[in-house]
């Protein structure tokens, strides 16, 4: 058993994602460890199959070996502009135990993932950072995640993926290190997490090739990983150094990785609890020690900034540490705050919501937990039902969004009530969609938020959807998938007090693609915040079927109890009616936003600002297009450009046809990629700029050819 858990980290990335992604003959959770609340449905004739697509077109990110670092180039770089994550990374509020779900929680303790961020994607070994897949997983908990990592090898450079009858071949070449999806990076910047890319060894290729040092004190290869971190956007990397080196080539991979932190202090890296500081042996400490920290370095000399413990730190037969106290006393003795430096593993790829790991022994409410914790795959789910197309229909995903909320918010699916409804019973890894038995994220993390300053503003976007609507209207029908043009997320998924039941809603949105279903009445909590505005504030929302919304302010001086203002409607002709009011708020801190409706309908818009005229974007320059190439019959790749605008949050690209206008897709930096387009449709295209708070740009136009 634990020699099996240890092995996951080479099983999956030791051939890109290994035994678990071999085509279509990889089988899928078996359907009798799915427990009766939560069966999915039978899967659809035709769903697409994980990893049976080759390489995609147009953008894709690929693996890194020494010789693709070395030559790197920006202008270069096969689509390396859209590859870009442009968004700085946001300042989370400091924490207010007042408005916590829990407020008797921790707030010191820290979440660290790694995730396969392209599950349920056709595309693997290259990932397609903006696609049209609908069944893709997207991450919409970032209130509890501090540190966000990729996890999956990718092919080197621009080696293409061959398929043969849905098999990948064989001997493809995959890369050291994978920069993170840039979308999923934009995502994580946008809340306020950092996002990590992967250092994965052993690979077949030449581990001196990256230790090669200068006379000066130098590593050309240290030097490009501070380029393309920098030019890439993300935040550095969790180290899985997991292949027996040198005692000498794990000295020098020590000085490589002091220099990158010398030369940029910015770049974060994790390392997983795997090689021996002298000896370069893989071995497993499974809790921090006198000798583990090391790899810490020194406070003039860092090398790791945290470590991932092995998940042996609770087993039964031998464990290390299983309250994690030694890990603690281990950290403090070192100078260290074992919370920053330490993660203790919790491995869901295999355990699903029954792990061998229960961090929940040793933390919760009114529990300060001795160190932090680290999730492995916890994608794993809404992978396993890719396997078998329940994530291919809407009724699918809503059966494993449902289940995502179970696992994050708790067995209730409100943060509020997380923790187990049934003790945690032996033997473990089985009955993994039991959710009964697991706490849920919340009960040990506290929610963190972004939510320092107006505007806010959400249409309920989580970077996937089977349409798009844009102000009530629908102008997309198909499917597609952007992590990076997702809203920021809602602080609390779902905190309700009275009779109102809240879901996520895919079959209608008012301005992205989906929306969120009401039930009932009652109230729900969306924002923690910490505002404090020298104006009053706007309150502007869009809803259907609802009888009455009350916009709740919880004061920070007065955090016992909500003020509610009652919101008045009027028809905006969209069939969502708008909700709005301007609220005295000048001068007093205000710590949670909540809402307060009754009736059946939807939720789909929300925005808050300060009063006065809103701040439209100026309309974009220099907007271009251009055929990237063939895509069959009448469609085209096409690729757009324009000049990025300091008063614009993101952009919106359309063609213009006889019937309207199709939305291609949303973007925050200035290039575009749009697959398989049927120019036939119409050959005019459409950019519309959109502000913080939602306000939109005139559109500038342009024909391809033209």
């Amino acid at each position: 058993m634990a020699e099996f858990s240890r092995r996951t980290f080479l099983t999956v990335g030791g051939a890109g994602l290994g035994a678990l992604l071999v085509g279509a003959s990889a089988p899928p959770a078996s359907a009798a460890s799915r427990v009766a609340m939560g069966r999915p449905m039978a899967g659809a004739a035709a769903a697409p199959v994980p990893a049976s697509g080759g390489t995609p077109p147009g953008p894709y990110t690929f693996g890194w070996a020494a010789d693709d670092l070395l030559a790197f180039d920006p202008a270069a770089t096969p689509w390396g502009p859209h590859l870009r994550c442009l968004i700085p990374r946001a300042t989370r509020i400091a924490p207010f135990a007042a408005t916590q779900a829990h407020p008797d929680l921790d707030p010191a303790t820290r979440l660290s993932t790694l995730t396969i961020d392209d599950a349920g994607s056709i595309y693997e070994g290259h990932n397609q950072p903006i696609g049209l897949e609908p069944q893709v997983y997207t991450q919409r908990y970032w209130s509890y995640i501090d540190i966000w990592g990729t996890w999956h090898g990718q092919v080197k450079g621009s080696a293409p993926i061959e398929m043969v009858d849905g098999q990948r071949a064989p001997g493809r070449p995959y890369g050291v290190i994978d920069i993170p999806n840039p979308g999923w990076t934009e995502a994580a910047h946008k809340n306020g997490a950092r996002s990590i890319g992967g250092w994965f060894w052993p690979r077949p290729v030449d581990f001196d090739a990256f230790l090669v040092q200068n006379a000066d004190g130098s590593f050309p290869v240290g030097d490009k990983m501070i380029e393309i971190r920098r030019y890439f956007g993300f935040d550095g990397l969790f180290i899985n150094q997991e292949g027996t080196v040198t005692a000498a080539q794990i000295a020098k991979f020590q000085d490589l990785l002091r220099y990158i932190k010398r030369t940029d202090p910015d770049f974060y890296l994790q390392g997983y609890d795997s090689a021996d500081f002298d000896t370069g042996v893989v071995t497993y400490e499974n809790r921090l020690s006198e000798n583990n920290l090391r790899w810490l370095g020194t406070p003039d000399e860092p090398i790791y900034d945290s470590i991932f413990m092995n998940y042996w730190w609770q087993a039964e037969d031998g464990g290390a540490d299983p309250d994690l106290s030694l890990s603690a006393a281990s950290a403090q003795a070192a100078g260290r705050d074992p919370h920053v430096v330490g993660f203790a593993g919790v491995e869901h790829q295999k355990g699903g919501f029954r792990p061998e790991e229960d961090f929940g022994r040793v933390a919760g409410p009114g529990r300060a937990a001795p160190t932090s914790v680290a999730l492995f795959v916890d994608s794993q789910i809404w992978l396993d039902a890719s396997w078998d197309g329940t994530t291919s229909t809407v009724e699918g995903r809503r059966t494993y969004r449902d289940l995502e909320q179970r696992f994050w918010s708790g067995p209730t699916g409100d943060p509020h009530s997380s923790g187990r409804l049934e003790p945690r019973t032996p033997p473990y890894r089985t009955d993994v969609l039991n959710y009964r038995q697991w706490d849920g994220i919340a009960h040990w993390i506290t929610e963190r938020s972004p939510y320092g300053e107006l505007p806010i503003a959400t249409d309920f976007n989580i970077g996937v959807g089977s349409g798009f609507w844009l102000e009530g209207a629908q102008v997309r029908s198909w499917g597609w998938d952007n992590m990076g043009c997702a809203d920021r997320s809602l602080t609390w998924q779902y905190w309700t007090e009275g009779g109102l039941a809240v879901a996520l809603d895919e079959t209608a949105s008012y301005g992205s693609g989906h929306s969120l279903s009401l039930r009932g009445s009652g109230v729900v909590h969306l924002f923690k915040t910490d505002l404090t505005t020298p104006k009053s504030m706007v309150a502007d929302l869009r809803a259907q079927g609802v009888q009455a919304v009350e916009l709740g302010i919880t004061w920070k001086d007065a955090p016992a109890q909500i003020d509610w203002h009652r919101l008045n409607a009027a028809d905006d002709g969209s069939g969502w009616a708008q909700w709005g009011a301007e609220l005295d708020v000048r001068g007093r801190g205000i710590a949670r936003i909540s809402l307060r409706t009754s009736g059946d309908g939807r939720l789909g818009r929300i925005v808050l600002r300060a009063a006065g005229k809103p701040a439209k974007p100026a309309k974009p320059a220099a907007f271009s297009v251009a055929d990237a190439g063939d895509a069959g019959s009448a469609r085209r790749h096409l690729t757009f450009s324009w000049t990025l605008q300091d008063d614009a949050t993101g952009y919106d690209v359309f063609q213009l046809t006889g019937s309207g206008q199709n939305w291609l897709g949303r973007v925050h930096r200035d290039v575009f990629f749009a697959e398989s387009v049927d120019v036939a449709a119409g050959a005019r295209f459409q950019l519309v700029a959109f502000g913080a708070d939602g306000s939109r740009s005139a559109p500038v136009k342009a024909a391809l050819g033209g």
